[in-house]
């Protein structure tokens, strides 16, 4: 299990970036304060909780990439690996003249306690060697390759989907139990999104004949490895980031600065409704007052949508002075 998604990974963003997050501020302090000394500010102000929230950021992020780290090295060695060989640079020759050299030094009749490696070896060349279970490994892991009845790539596949789609199911569960005990507040819609995502980015390996763009960028980085362990690493990637952004969205945006979308939609509601009551109040009030005076009725209609308009914008002197001249000459007019 790796250690950025592993329950002792998890343990560890719990606690380890507060505590790695205070250890370092005080060390850059310490350092500044010899080469700058008014560059460092003092306890509880504003900028050194500015301070703060910055240097518990960076251990976040120097923590995430070392989760990942952790995780690629976690996966071990590969059929590649095991064979002398790269997916990149995989020739059936190449791979089975290697082949011949290692069952020759680990063959159980010449070195005694090499059987298991023997047969972990001639299992990853009868897979590599067959272009059916190739793929299947490439595109879907070592486990789909396992499937008795299956004889194409799409049998394979479709193996494969229900059990790889699962654990998209999981998160998506796990999300929504954050959700209702109100845990991981930050970054929910994006946590949704990215479950979607790489559930799509999985059904397209498995339905594709060649890797996603996003693969083949990382094959540059991991050349060793197959689409499907570069999956598996932005898996845990997802995850370390689902956990980072909740530690870090508190420092970014502190607390008394965030809001409840769902109780803010209801305020403003709420504000709206008294607002509009009171402007149709006002207006009500004013249009009585000339109710008796002959004034035309789509005169008054008029005039009740200008007032209505000008109690909206803020009801000045001005503008009470300006509307009360226009409909004394209104009513003068219609007398």
């Amino acid at each position: 299990m790796s250690y950025g998604g592993g329950l002792g990974g998890i343990i560890g963003w719990m606690f380890l970036p507060q505590l790695v997050a205070t250890w370092t501020l005080k060390i850059v302090h310490a350092l500044l304060s010899r080469v700058a000394p008014g560059a460092v500010p003092r306890a509880n102000t504003p900028q050194h909780q500015l301070h703060q929230r910055l240097a518990y950021v960076f251990v976040i992020v120097m923590y995430f990439a070392y989760s990942l780290w952790e995780t690629e090295r976690g996966l071990g060695d590969n059929y590649y690996h095991m064979l002398g060989v790269t997916p990149a640079s995989f020739t059936e020759g190449q791979t089975r003249r290697n082949f011949r050299k290692i069952s020759l030094v680990l063959h159980p009749d010449k070195n005694t306690g090499t059987e298991k490696q023997f047969i972990m070896v001639q299992h990853a060349y009868n897979v590599l060697s067959n272009p059916v279970l190739r793929f299947v490994y490439n595109h879907a892991g070592a486990e789909a390759t396992k499937c008795q009845s299956c004889s194409s790539v799409s049998d394979f596949m479709l193996a494969a989907i229900p059990r790889r789609m699962g654990l998209y199911i999981a998160y998506v569960m796990g999300n929504a139990a954050l959700q209702v005990f109100r845990i991981a507040r930050y970054g929910t819609y994006w946590r949704y999104i990215a479950i979607a995502s790489f559930a799509a980015l999985e059904l397209i390996m498995m339905a594709s004949t060649r890797d996603p763009l996003l693969i083949r960028i990382l094959f540059w980085v991991m050349p060793h490895r197959t689409g499907f362990e570069v999956a598996k690493i932005l898996q845990q990637a997802m995850v370390c980031f689902f956990i980072g952004l909740n530690q870090i969205g508190p420092q970014l945006i502190p607390y008394e600065n965030n809001v409840n979308t769902l109780s803010l939609a209801k305020e403003l509601v709420k504000g709206i409704g008294k607002v509009k009551a009171e402007v149709d109040g006002n207006i009500k009030r004013t249009a009585a007052i000339y109710h008796d005076t002959g004034l035309k009725k789509h005169l008054r209609k008029q005039f009740q949508k200008e007032m209505q308009l000008g109690a909206t914008l803020g009801s000045s002197k001005e503008f009470q002075d300006e509307y009360s001249t226009k409909l004394n000459n209104e009513r003068i007019k219609s007398v």
